[in-house]
């Protein structure tokens, strides 16, 4: 399931070879916020990973797929009410002989979420 410009969508972005910086707006009113949870959602783990994998694809401009979580480690939940809009900061990407490798972090004004490391792969591979 595609979730940029549904589930979130880009506000702002800047991005180098190795690196990239993204300011995302979430959608509050996501049908997966009425069953993670309804009167308190929170935004999953699996979609997190999906926003990284996504924003990596665009940037590398190739559709890629999770293919290994070195190291994942969730400090903060992520409200859509709370934390509507955050950062997603993209560092270290480096092609390997599979695809790409990559350290994720996302963040709000006050309090780091998530941070990741990930090894992704073309699709179809």
């Amino acid at each position: 399931m595609k979730l940029t410009n549904d589930f979130f969508r880009v506000l702002s972005s800047e991005q180098d070879e190795t690196s990239g910086t993204y300011e995302i707006a979430l959608n509050p009113e996501h049908f997966i916020y009425k069953a993670h949870f309804p009167s308190n959602p929170i935004t999953p783990g699996v979609c997190q990973l999906g926003i990284v994998e996504e924003l990596l694809s665009a940037q590398v401009g190739q559709p890629l797929r999770l293919a290994h979580i070195n190291n994942i480690k969730y400090m903060n939940i992520i409200s859509p009410l709370e934390n509507p809009t955050f950062q997603v900061r993209l560092t270290r990407i480096q092609p390997t002989d599979e695809g790409y490798s990559v350290q994720a972090v996302l963040a709000g004004e006050a309090a780091s979420f998530t941070k990741m490391s990930l090894r992704l792969t073309p699709k179809g591979c």
